[in-house]
């Protein structure tokens, strides 16, 4: 009787036993893994470009006068402000008077004459060569009067740009000759800003889209400004040149010469991922990742072709992933592949690595 008690006493703790292990092993089992989980976003590289340059006019201008003689009238001074059409400086009128009189009076005769004759032309009255002469004496007396008007009008300077007076080269009463030199005019309705390029920024600069003037001593930051053109040669220097262009109808205190500074913004392609190194591992020598599958709560072992290593410890990943992919960002050496585990939180989309 005892041994049978003893018997089963042994079969109950033995049994009892045996459900302990299991439920261990079950509560072993049911053991998830916290780990840091991040997800990959979309993100945008800038690049910036730089250069220095020098602000220079849209164009700058001689004026002279078609006409010699002594000037009676002189009416501007370097920096002045000139609108299209002023008259700014003016030559004695006396003579060219004198020849407008003659050359009308010349006409107006000739002109008559003309017109008698080409009734009797018209008529056949006079023969044709008589005719020829009278017509070709009218076209010439006509072309002297049109002249001698022209050359009245002339003695007055008008400016034929809007723009600033850079400087004056005469003195009022002065006696000047045809073409020579009187006033230099700028126009500043539009500014250029002159940079040099090396040739390896040249297709970059063409690229890009988005351009802005710094002048520090005008107190202006970062103005749109646009990419007029590149010169196909190098210079001297073995430097492109760039010209810039910029409106300057609002008042921005930029002069031509000018110390300048050009930003230029060249966006790269978008999801560009960039990793911090500690989260690619080495397996069979290949790099891989962990890939955190929210649908199944496990990981995932992700293989990634990686360019070499950036300034800052990163990695830029090339395949393999895509935005919206889910990282194990911590504890990447103690994980296996299909592994349960917990997100501890979701991660920045512009922080991927805790990089910031």
């Amino acid at each position: 009787m005892n041994l049978k008690r003893l018997f089963y006493s042994i079969m109950v703790l033995s049994l009892t036993f045996v459900i302990g292990c299991k439920n261990i092993t079950e509560e072993k089992e049911e053991v998830v893994k916290l780990v840091k989980v991040e997800m990959l976003s979309a993100e945008q590289e800038v690049e910036y470009l730089a250069f220095n340059g020098i602000v220079k006019e849209k164009s700058l201008a001689l004026l002279s006068f078609r006409v010699g003689g002594p000037l009676v009238k002189v009416n501007s001074n370097a920096g002045d402000y000139v609108n299209k059409g002023d008259i700014i400086a003016q030559i004695d009128k006396r003579d060219y008077q004198i020849q407008l009189d003659n050359a009308q009076a010349q006409y107006i005769q000739i002109k008559g004459e003309y017109e008698r004759y080409k009734e009797l032309y018209a008529n056949d009255k006079i023969p044709a060569n008589t005719f020829e002469k009278i017509e070709s004496g009218y076209k010439m007396a006509k072309a002297g009067f049109e002249n001698a008007t022209n050359q009245l009008n002339d003695t007055e300077l008008k400016v034929p740009i809007s723009g600033y007076i850079h400087e004056k080269m005469v003195e009022n009463f002065n006696t000047v000759g045809p073409g020579q030199p009187i006033f230099s005019i700028i126009d500043m309705s539009e500014l250029e800003i002159i940079v040099s390029v090396p040739e390896n920024q040249v297709l970059e600069l063409k690229a890009c889209q988005e351009n802005y003037l710094t002048v520090k001593n005008a107190n202006v930051f970062d103005f749109p400004i646009q990419l007029r053109s590149i010169n196909e040669k190098t210079g001297k220097d073995g430097m492109y040149e760039a010209r810039f262009v910029m409106n300057n109808k609002q008042s921005t205190n930029i002069y031509p010469g000018m110390t300048a500074e050009v930003k230029v913004v060249c966006t790269g392609t978008e999801n560009e991922i960039y990793l911090s190194s500690d989260i690619v591992f080495m397996d069979n020598n290949m790099s891989c990742v962990w890939v955190y599958e929210p649908s199944k709560q496990q990981v995932r072992k992700q293989e990634v072709i990686v360019t070499s290593l950036q300034p800052g410890g990163e990695l830029e990943v090339i395949e393999g992933l895509k935005t919206g992919d889910f990282i194990v960002t911590a504890g990447v050496h103690s994980l296996s592949d299909s592994q349960k585990v917990r997100p501890i939180t979701q991660g920045s989309a512009s922080n991927v690595g805790g990089l910031l």
